[in-house]
C-alpha cells in the first residue's frame, strides 16, 4: 500500500499483535489537511479519519472489505463537499462506513415562495451498481441532494443507525416539476433501512408546494424499512417506477413517523397504479408503524391509480394512524386491510375506515 502508507500513518496487525505480515489487515491514519480524493484504500483495510477535523474533500471507495471510521477524542469527523458529486463514492462490496459527519453545501440556490432554497445534486453516500453487502451506520448527514443514494444494481446494503436530518436540496425546480430533498433515496432492491432517526428533509418546490421524502423508493423492490423515526419530512416514503424497473415487495415495518415540532406537515405514505406515469408499484406492505400526523392537510396513506390488472398495490395491517380530522387512507383499488389496524380520520371510500 506504498500511496496510502506515504500519506500516513500506516500500522498493520494481527491476531498476535503488530507484525509486517503483507497478508494481514492494514489501518491508516489520515489526519487533518491530508487529501481523501487522493487515496484509494486497499482491499480488507482500514481508514480512519480524525475526529476534530473538517476535510473538504470526497472519497472514493473502489475495493471491498474496507472500513472508514474515526480515531481520536472529540466530535465526528467531517467530510464537507460543496459541488455536485458525493461525499463518499462506493463501488466495492461488503464495505462499512460508520462514525463519520456528512456535510453538503450547495452549489447554487432557487427562487422559491419569496426565499431561496438550495439547488444542486450533492449527495452524502453514493453506493454504485454493482456495489453490494454494504453497510452504513452510525453516520450523520445534513444538506444534501440525497443522504444516502442506493442505485439500481445495488442490493444487499444496510443503513442503520444514523441521523439524516434537512437534507433541502433540488436539482430541479420548475412549475412542471421538482426533484430532491431525500434522506435515502432506493433505486436498488432487497436492502435495509433501519433503526434511523429522519428528520426535517423537505424543501421548497415551484411544481408542488414542498417536495422531498425520508425514504423514497424509486424502481427498487424487496426493500425492507423498519423502526426508523421520522419527523418533519414532505413525506415518510413515496414509491414510483420507471421504464424496466418496476418497484414491488417493499415493506415498511415498525416505523414511528410524525410531524416534530415546528412541521411543517406532511404524507406517510403514497403509492400508485398503472393510470400514473410513474407507476405501477406492485405489492407494498405496511405493518405496525405508529403514525401522527394531525397538522392541517397532512395526509395519511394514498394509493391511486389502480386499473384492472394491477392486482394488489396495497395492504395495510396493525397500523395506528393518527390523522386528527385530516384523510387517513385513500383509495381507488387494489388495497388490501389485513387487520388490526386503527384509522383516526377520514377515509375514502368511507367503507375503508373500520
Amino acid at each position: 500500500m506504498p500511496v496510502i502508507a506515504a500519506l500516513a500513518t500506516l500500522a498493520v496487525w494481527a491476531s498476535g499483535g503488530l507484525t509486517d505480515g503483507a497478508s494481514a489487515a492494514t489501518v491508516t491514519k489520515v489526519p487533518c489537511g491530508r487529501s481523501l480524493s487522493s487515496l484509494r484504500p486497499a482491499a480488507g483495510s482500514t481508514l480512519e479519519l480524525s475526529r476534530n477535523c473538517t476535510y473538504n474533500d470526497y472519497l472514493t471507495i473502489t475495493n471491498d472489505n474496507i472500513t472508514v471510521t474515526a480515531y481520536g477524542s472529540g466530535s465526528l469527523p467531517v467530510i464537507s463537499l460543496n459541488h455536485d458529486g458525493a461525499t463518499v463514492s462506493v463501488y466495492g462490496s461488503n464495505d462499512t462506513i460508520k462514525n463519520l459527519a456528512l456535510v453538503g453545501v450547495a452549489p447554487g440556490s432557487w427562487s422559491c415562495g419569496g426565499s431561496t432554497t438550495p439547488a444542486g445534486h450533492v449527495d452524502g453516500v453514493d453506493i454504485y451498481a454493482g456495489a453490494t453487502g454494504n453497510t452504513i451506520t452510525g453516520v450523520t448527514a445534513t444538506g444534501f441532494y440525497a443522504a444516502v443514494f442506493i442505485m439500481t444494481g445495488s442490493s444487499g446494503n444496510i443503513v442503520q443507525n444514523s441521523t439524516l436530518k434537512n437534507n433541502t436540496e433540488l436539482d430541479t425546480n420548475s412549475p412542471s416539476g421538482s426533484s430532491g430533498a431525500f434522506g435515502v433515496l432506493l433505486w436498488g432492491d432487497s436492502n435495509t433501512i433501519q433503526n434511523n432517526h429522519i428528520t426535517g428533509n423537505q424543501a421548497c418546490s415551484l411544481a408542488y408546494g414542498r417536495d422531498g421524502s425520508a425514504i423514497e423508493v424509486y424502481g427498487g423492490s424487496n426493500n425492507v424499512i423498519s423502526s426508523d423515526t421520522a419527523s418533519n419530512d414532505n413525506a415518510f416514503t413515496e414509491l414510483g417506477s420507471f421504464s424496466g424497473h418496476i418497484a414491488s415487495g417493499n415493506s415498511f415495518d415498525g416505523n414511528t413517523v410524525s410531524d416534530g415540532a415546528g412541521g411543517q406537515g406532511g404524507t406517510f405514505l403514497v403509492t400508485r397504479g398503472s393510470a400514473d406515469n410513474d407507476g405501477p408499484v406492485y405489492n407494498t406492505t405496511a405493518s405496525d408503524n405508529t403514525v401522527s400526523l394531525t397538522k392541517r392537510g397532512d395526509q395519511g396513506v394514498v394509493s391511486y391509480a389502480w386499473q384492472s390488472g394491477d392486482g394488489t398495490l396495497l395492504t395495510l395491517t396493525g397500523n395506528y394512524l393518527n390523522l386528527g380530522k385530516n384523510q387517513v387512507l385513500y383509495e381507488d383499488g387494489g388495497y388490501v386491510d389485513d387487520g388490526g389496524n386503527t384509522f383516526i380520520g377520514t377515509c375514502n371510500p368511507s367503507s375503508d375506515c373500520p
